[in-house]
């Protein structure tokens, strides 16, 4: 099983080769970079990236209309007795219109249980968790910059809208539908220093009251090729229930986490970050830093009109 992890983690990574073998056809000329929550305006023929990925808030940016985008990557995590791999982290987005994207996003989980006669279900020391597929698209609300309207003060927002349905009939006893509706917006203080804040919804099919979700985000773009940024985001869950005395309360699960992006390319750029747990207070991972989580990833410009 630990053979057969390595060998997807490194296949993941050679689907983004192609990007960087790509680094010949376009000039250095071009450099119009857009880190996550920041931007330059685009001129008419420049080349930019508009990432989604690192951090768990998203971008308020749209891709233009003909793009087509890749963002992959992995993340290992770690609490108390198990450790988490995302194999892998994948977000295809697709600009259908100046203001509205199309998405398709997955994500699958190798568990690694310290433990495994302690667990009541698999006893099982390694095993695959397979995600949703979540289907989705982020569209544009309000946007200070063109036009007649000329406000800086006025942060740019976005909606996105996301449904995720399992993949195997397996999955599907275990996992039902699920969906989500996220309200994004960006307030950029100067060209180079963003404030971003999310506020969003997450439920399950049986869930009887949606996960809350918050985030807020500092982004300073260093320079043209080096990013920045700090991101405080919390989970609230008001139905949440005691597995061992079935009272119910609201969980809590705030994170604190920070990273840097560079742009390698116009159309290819890395990001690293670490996360960690402030304050969760699930009975059995209560009190602080109880989950820390490191991870890397790419994004790839794979198409757009003027190539």
């Amino acid at each position: 099983m630990r053979t057969r992890a390595i060998t997807l983690l490194i296949g993941v990574f050679l689907c983004s080769l192609p990007a960087v073998r790509a680094e010949g056809l376009l000039p250095d000329s071009v450099w119009t970079i857009r880190q996550k929550d920041g931007h330059h305006h685009a001129e008419q023929n420049e080349i930019w990236l508009s990432a989604d990925r690192p951090g768990a808030g998203t971008g308020s940016e749209v891709l233009n209309r003909g793009f087509i985008q890749w963002e992959t990557g992995f993340e290992v995590s770690h609490t108390p007795g198990i450790h988490m791999v995302a194999l892998p982290e994948a977000l295809l987005r697709f600009g259908v219109d100046r203001r509205a994207e199309l998405r398709l996003e997955y994500t699958g989980w190798m568990a690694v249980n310290d433990k495994p006669d302690s667990d009541p279900v698999t006893h099982d020391r390694y095993a695959y968790v397979p995600s949703r597929l979540n289907i989705g698209s982020k569209i544009l609300l309000c946007d200070h910059r063109g036009g007649t309207l000329d406000l800086p003060w006025l942060p740019r927002t976005a909606l996105l809208l996301n449904v995720g349905a399992p993949l195997t009939r397996e999955a599907a006893k275990e996992m039902p539908l699920s969906g989500s509706v996220d309200l994004l917006c960006e307030h950029e203080v100067t060209e180079w220093f963003s404030i971003g804040y999310d506020l969003g919804a997450y439920w399950e099919e049986w869930a009887p009251a949606p996960d809350v979700f918050v985030s807020l985000s500092l982004n300073a773009e260093a320079t043209d090729r080096l990013g920045f940024f700090v991101e405080s985001y919390n989970i609230f869950d008001p139905d949440a229930r005691d597995y061992d005395t079935g009272a119910r309360y609201t969980h809590c699960n705030l994170y604190l986490d920070f990273g840097l992006t560079y742009a390698v390319h116009p159309r290819v750029q890395l990001d690293a970050y670490s996360a960690i747990s402030v304050y969760n207070t699930e009975p059995l991972l209560s009190g602080p830093a109880n989950n820390v989580a490191v991870g890397i990833g790419v994004t790839w410009l794979i198409w757009h009109p003027h190539l």
